[in-house]
């Protein structure tokens, strides 16, 4: 029974981050349309675009191995193929800027929604932007904290790409044993610094180091178990819809109508997705003050107590 009940308590979080929406469809309908359509552009453009370049590079790779190069043949598909990298390149590069853009603003939106939902406030989409999140240099905190963990998570990365040559020249189980220890750990921090983040959108007075200190005190000392729960949960959902977008990829290339419709399906999953994971990790944090405020004042309870016990 108890077994059951700490289940139940490690899991209550996410049943409120999932209802959190609920509380204010004024204000989450619009933030779900802004997580929702620029993730569906890009992913328009990936199959319109960065897809259909990067097979005509291929097919002019090809042709140019079975080609004289004293030909003129072979400087026409050279300058093709160059033509072709170009483009490529100057889609990819716009995309890749503006991935990275609507990734920080449709993050710090979506965890003030939940941080002013989660404490009762009720606004609108617009009184979100103007009062709370325009409001003085409040977003000038998230905006350090992102920037921060954006360089950290492209750290990990670079560090399991370092990892992964080492095993490539190397394979012993000691690599293999670093590697998957490596790769979990940094699936974990990756959690770890989206809490992080709520944790600067709620305390303006936490930013930065002092915001990540925090998010790995509670996930480390104060709430573990939901702390794991999240990651686990997080993951699972978010591979879920994955395998729809490989389909979806594939129909592009027998019918572009059915493609795009099985690729703006996966991008609403993916962005209930990405709502539920904003919600649960701020819900997560505020959930876990509580339980450090509840444990301090309990500690400081337990200090006042006399040593000596009272006579019967």
């Amino acid at each position: 029974m108890a077994a059951k009940q700490s289940s139940s308590s490690c899991l209550s979080f996410l049943k409120d981050a999932l209802l959190l929406p609920t509380r204010n469809p004024k204000l989450f309908g619009p933030v779900f349309l802004l997580v929702v359509i620029p993730t569906l552009l890009i992913n328009i453009t990936n199959v319109l675009f960065i897809q259909p370049l990067s097979e005509d590079i291929l097919f002019d790779i090809n042709k140019i191995k079975n080609t004289d190069p004293s030909s003129s043949e072979y400087a026409r598909l050279m300058e093709e193929m160059m033509k072709e990298v170009r483009e490529l390149l100057v889609i990819a590069i716009v995309m890749s800027v503006t991935a990275v853009v609507f990734s920080f603003i449709k993050q710090i939106v979506a965890l003030f929604a939940a941080s002013t939902t989660y404490s009762g406030d009720r606004y609108s989409i617009a009184e979100l932007i103007s009062k709370v999140i325009m409001k003085g240099h409040r977003i000038q905190g998230p905006l350090i904290t992102m920037a921060m963990v954006s360089a950290l998570e492209f750290a990990c990365v670079l560090l399991l790409g370092i990892l992964v040559q080492q095993l490539m020249r190397q394979f012993s189980m000691g690599v293999i044993f670093l590697f998957v220890f490596q790769t979990l750990a940094v699936l974990y921090l990756n959690i770890v610094f989206g809490v992080t983040v709520a944790v600067t959108v709620a305390d303006t007075e936490r930013r930065g180091v002092t915001a990540l200190r925090q998010a790995w005190r509670l996930m480390t000392q104060v709430r573990r178990k939901e702390g794991c729960v999240l990651a686990v949960v997080i993951y699972l959902l978010g591979a879920a819809p994955s395998p729809l977008y490989m389909v979806a990829i594939g129909f592009a290339k027998k019918s572009m109508a059915a493609g795009l419709a099985l690729l703006t399906v996966y991008t609403l999953l993916s962005g209930t997705v990405q709502i539920f994971y904003f919600d649960a990790a701020m819900v997560y944090y505020c959930q876990a003050m509580e339980t450090k405020m509840t444990l301090m004042a309990d500690d400081f309870d337990y200090v006042k107590v006399p040593t000596g016990e009272a006579s019967v």
